[in-house]
């Protein structure tokens, strides 16, 4: 039986994950999908250990990336994929995209160093070191925050420390200064397709949802995540329209993090989630058209 779905947004221990590039490589084997892409925030350096994997046991791999911006004072995020021409090898990310990398990495490990302080200063002390977990070459996002805190003691649960302690832009949180122009650029340089993540998260109304679309749009865009796992069906449709106004390539995934988003599985999201292996084609001849 030839596999019929994909997953194109998947994170390992690079970032907030909790499996490693080859574990989940396994994962998208045993869960049957056709493809699988690994979207590490702000990291590709869980790529070469997952396209190693993926040799291993002949199964489509997409290099990808997860790249949070500002945008209006709200902070969006934008998936950049490693497309390869449809029957062509994978493409590996290039010395320079790693160079480009590093760079952002750096403004991340500055905002938190501020998350650690600001922490600090109200009796939550948070050992910098403790945040790698089993990684200590990790992207640290504010889910590493939140496993931490709970390990501590000083929440429940990860949904409670993101409520009460995390919240973009918050008390402890300020805001990414990276803005959306610098990832686009960044993108279109280094040839990646680029798409608006989970586009219903960020608390848009549809004239602003519309007005950014048009934004990334005329500054490179390629495609829009209508199939997410926090899409509703009405979501999906609402989302597809805005595909097709735009000329955006519908893509799609389940946003899988392991252990640190328990409701959420690779390939079927919370349940209902499928992603036609079509999408993924659609999305190449897209790309190379030209």
């Amino acid at each position: 039986m030839i596999p019929e779905y994909i997953d194109l947004h998947a994170h390992t221990n690079a970032s907030d994950g909790t499996l490693t590039p080859t574990e989940l490589i396994q994962l998208a084997k045993a869960s049957e999908l056709a493809a699988v892409a690994i979207t590490d925030h702000d990291t590709m350096d869980g790529i070469e250990e997952a396209y190693q994997a993926s040799r291993d046991i002949k199964l489509k791999f997409i290099p990808g990336v997860e790249m949070g911006a500002v945008y209006k004072e709200k902070e969006i995020h934008l998936l950049g994929y490693l497309l390869s021409p449809p029957g062509a090898p994978c493409i590996l990310p290039s010395a320079s995209i790693y160079q480009a990398l590093n760079k952002f990495a750096r403004e991340r490990e500055s905002r938190n160093d501020e998350i650690l302080r600001r922490l600090h200063a109200d009796n939550i002390v948070l050992n910098k070191e403790d945040l790698y977990f089993s990684n200590p070459k990790a992207q640290i996002t504010r889910a590493h925050f939140a496993r931490l805190m709970v390990e501590k003691g000083y929440v429940k649960n990860i949904k409670t420390a993101f409520s009460n302690y995390l919240v973009y832009n918050g008390k402890y949180v300020p805001p990414k200064t990276t803005e959306v122009s610098k990832i686009m650029d960044f993108f279109n340089t280094n040839f990646f397709f680029s798409s608006l993540a989970h586009p219903l998260q960020y608390g848009f109304s549809n004239s602003e949802l519309e007005e950014l679309l048009l934004y990334l749009k005329k500054s490179g865009l390629c495609g829009i995540e209508v199939h997410h796992s926090t899409h509703t069906v009405a979501d999906m449709m609402k989302v597809k329209k805005y595909s097709l106004k735009y000329s955006l390539c519908p893509t799609g995934g389940s946003d899988f993090h392991g252990e640190n988003k328990p409701g959420v599985r690779l390939g079927k999201g919370c349940g209902g989630l499928k992603i036609p292996a079509a999408l993924l084609k659609d999305m190449e001849k897209s790309f190379y058209k030209d």
